[in-house]
């Protein structure tokens, strides 16, 4: 049997971290959710191998120059986050459904470096409002500075404007989590 990846993306506060927990609690017993290789600095109560495999600049950059990123990119003008090629082979061949949170930059690089890969993903992007995702994300983080949140208004609407192009589906975020997820099962279990 042969997997399948699902990519979740959105813009910040759009409630990706919330459909992964709710996804957790359904019954899908061949789910596993991928990690990301990041370059960020950890933060406070995140462990190496938890939500995030957590490498150096260096170990990333040789790692590009080896092609062992599926794709990868600069989140927020701050970090390299990327998805290993390795990982998502070995849950292919192993027939796991995977469900892996990317940009949508990933999505579009790898559209276009790898567009035999396309039959083994599908893609859906939840979208808030500019408005509602500044309230979520001060509600996640009250310290917010005024700088961060306007990089990133800046990269939803260019996620917003990839999505619309690279997208399979986009998802009102704004609705319940609960009719978010019921949406979400549908494409899973389509």
């Amino acid at each position: 049997m042969q997997g399948h990846l699902y990519f979740i993306m959105g813009v910040s506060g759009s409630g990706k971290w919330t459909i992964r927990t709710n996804l957790q609690n359904q019954e899908i017993w061949n789910l596993d959710f991928l990690k990301s290789y990041v370059t960020r600095e950890m933060r406070p109560g995140e462990e190496n191998g938890d939500q995030y495999w957590f490498i150096s600049k260096q170990e990333f950059e040789s790692g590009i120059e080896n092609n062992e990123f599926l794709e990868y990119e600069i989140n927020h003008k701050v970090a390299y986050y990327g998805t290993k090629k390795s990982d998502v082979d070995t849950g292919l061949k192993n027939g796991r459904i995977m469900l892996k949170e990317i940009d949508t930059k990933g999505l579009k690089q790898l559209s276009e470096n790898h567009p035999e890969f396309k039959q083994h993903y599908t893609s859906f992007f939840l979208n808030v409002s500019n408005q509602e995702m500044t309230r979520r994300y001060l509600e996640r983080h009250p310290e917010g500075c005024e700088n961060d949140i306007k990089n990133r208004l800046e990269s939803a609407s260019l996620e917003r404007q990839q999505a619309e192009k690279y997208c399979d589906y986009i998802i009102d975020a704004s609705q319940s989590p609960e009719q978010v997820l019921k949406e979400v099962l549908e494409i899973i279990k389509h």
